[in-house]
């Protein structure tokens, strides 16, 4: 009976396999699209609420609560902005460290600071140009120095050029999951083609 339930969930449910280099292409297109629309209707829907939150402060709507709303908004936007520019680079390089970034958070009272250690990646691109990069605990286990790396614009992590272990990245959260696997386990987006994501690159 849980032998023929099993192959009956099979048969609803079947695997997932990769994506094939077409639709490696158009999943590309359309995750990026998609981040856009995120990004920028998140920009949107933040505005009200930073207006809300000086409106309520000062009581009133007055020339001051015009003032902070317009200065709040033009940085938020430019952060927003730069964190887009940040996604949307394609780009590819060579791990030259790994190494561990010291965090400090400041506490309340005369309580001592908590410190952190962040992984970070040094990554020198075909250009020239020197990328730090945060890394989860895994990837810092995953990436080596001399690594050949790149990013496809529009996805938001890092991978290597030639796959040389049993696991790979997800482009979209940064987890690894095993190749053949069709999905990632964590956020379901698709496996794509790793030849395919090279040429996008170039």
């Amino acid at each position: 009976m849980a032998a023929e339930k099993r192959a009956s969930a099979k048969k609803r449910f079947p695997a997932a396999s990769p994506l094939t280099p077409e639709q490696t292409t158009a999943w590309v297109r359309t995750y990026g699209r998609h981040s856009r629309i995120y990004a920028w209707s998140f920009f949107a829907l933040i505005l009200p609420v930073i207006l809300g939150l000086i409106w309520w402060e000062m009581g009133e709507i007055n020339e001051d609560v015009i003032y902070s709303f317009g200065f709040a908004a033009a940085v938020t936007f430019l952060l927003a902005r730069w964190s887009r520019k940040q996604t949307t680079q394609s780009w590819t390089g060579v791990v030259e460290e790994l190494f561990m970034k010291k965090v400090r958070a400041s506490r309340d009272g005369n309580q001592s600071d908590d410190i952190t250690y962040s992984p970070r990646a040094k990554v020198r691109t075909r250009g020239g140009k020197a990328l730090t990069l945060r890394l989860s605990e895994a990837l810092y286990g995953y990436f080596a120095p001399g690594d050949m790396v790149f990013k496809v614009s529009g996805l938001d992590w890092p991978e290597k050029a030639e796959l040389d272990r049993e696991e790979r990245v997800c482009l979209a959260c940064g987890n690894l999951y095993a190749h053949g696997a069709g999905t990632c386990p964590r956020c379901r987006a698709p496996e794509p083609d790793h030849d395919t994501l090279l040429r996008l690159v170039k």
